[in-house]
């Protein structure tokens, strides 16, 4: 009991750095990797348990495993899809709302402080669509079951399999914490932006 509750522990203290400035740091990586490409995106460990060895599982546990590691993976892709989704449409939130800054210069000729005010709520929301951006552009590791690879292996092939599951999925659970993290990040970006904006623009009419 003490120790799931240990593992509980590290876990929720592990998102909260996410959601702080290693969240930050996070983001900033992923910015760098959308005007970099092929730079390797720092993405944090997030799944902190530690997979047991499976030498006293029978051959019915054994095929539960794997059973429950293609759910995990297949999880693992559709929380991608969907955090993609979500990017996408803060991404076009985000042009539509620099869009209205640029064009709001129209109507108004703000002071000095207006202009510098005005941006820094730019640069916010520029941050946060270029965020989501970088979820929808930059590549997610994940590892698979490679059937070319898994047909050389040597009887038993099962418990091998189960191994493989047991240890490969932190892959794809750190890829997609990370996502969460800068999806986060831009929505508060782009809000904090939008919010500045709306206020500089309200102040000068």
């Amino acid at each position: 009991m003490a120790d799931r509750l240990a593992r509980a522990a590290r876990q929720a203290l592990t998102k909260l750095r996410l959601l702080g400035f290693a969240g930050r740091r996070v983001y900033f990586q992923h910015l760098l990797g959308l005007v970099q490409p092929g730079r390797r995106v720092l993405v944090p460990a997030a799944h902190q348990v530690q997979p047991s060895s499976l030498d006293t599982w029978s051959d019915d546990d054994l095929k539960l495993m794997i059973d429950e590691g293609r759910r995990q993976l297949d999880r693992q892709f559709s929380d991608l899809e969907h955090i993609r989704s979500r990017a996408q449409w803060l991404f076009t939130i985000g042009v539509a709302v620099l869009a209205a800054m640029v064009s709001s210069l129209n109507s108004y000729r703000p002071t000095i402080i207006g202009w510098i005010l005005w941006l820094l709520a730019v640069t916010l929301v520029l941050c946060g669509t270029a965020g989501a951006a970088a979820i929808m552009v930059i590549r997610a590791d994940f590892s698979t079951i490679d059937t070319a690879t898994l047909s050389q292996r040597q009887p038993p092939i099962q418990k091998g399999l189960a191994s493989d599951y047991s240890t490969m999925l932190k892959t794809g659970e750190d890829s997609v914490a990370a996502r969460i993290s800068v999806f986060h990040e831009a929505v508060l970006y782009l809000i904090s932006g939008g919010i500045l904006g709306l206020l500089v623009v309200l102040a000068h009419l």
